[in-house]
């Protein structure tokens, strides 16, 4: 990686480079691995488990994970894409732990202050009737929805977060909102 950093800026250095340089014992290169996917994996985590330390435990765990496999990442694969299924696993297994219903209830510490005019609409409206729907609205539409508005990640983000096209997350993204249109009209 030294090599790297003197002819290319770290941006500019491919996730599959730095993870081969990791596997070869270049502690930098997993370090900046880390620190390019560490929001996004806590920020799925979070969505996912709605626990910050479970999150936070999920996160960590993947990164221990990811560094100990290392010997058997592709290096023709996505590094990205990678990370987020050891992420996506382990949520899995801790709410497999936990035996509930997958459902989530929101916590109002991580909601972004500041809201965006659509959902700033419902929320003045009826806060308690949408925190119920969201709550029943299918997990699929739920994630993205979540990890969108309350987490502030892009589609991008969310796509390899879910390990999915962008497209499907923008369409589930969506649809979130058409069920929660129609299930806040029901109400009325």
């Amino acid at each position: 990686m030294a090599e790297m950093a003197t002819t290319q800026s770290p941006v500019d250095v491919t996730d599959e480079s730095l993870a081969a340089a990791a596997r070869s014992g270049d502690r930098q290169a997993f370090d900046t691995l880390v620190s390019r996917y560490r929001d996004i994996a806590f920020a799925y985590a979070l969505t996912h488990l709605n626990s910050r330390e479970e999150a936070e435990d999920v996160t960590q765990e993947a990164f221990v994970r990811a560094l100990m496999a290392l010997n058997r990442f592709r290096i023709q694969a996505s590094w990205g894409a990678w990370l987020m299924r050891i992420v996506r696993n382990l949520c899995h297994d801790a709410l497999r732990r936990r035996r509930v219903r997958s459902s989530v209830t929101l916590d109002d510490r991580w909601m972004d202050s500041a809201p965006t005019p659509e959902l700033l609409t419902l929320f003045s409206e009826r806060r308690s009737e949408l925190l119920s729907a969201i709550e029943a609205m299918p997990e699929k539409f739920r994630i993205p929805l979540l990890m969108h508005y309350g987490a502030r990640r892009t589609n991008k983000e969310i796509a390899l977060a879910l390990g999915l096209p962008e497209s499907t997350v923008i369409g589930r993204i969506a649809g979130a909102l058409r069920f929660l249109r129609k299930r806040m009209v029901d109400l009325q």
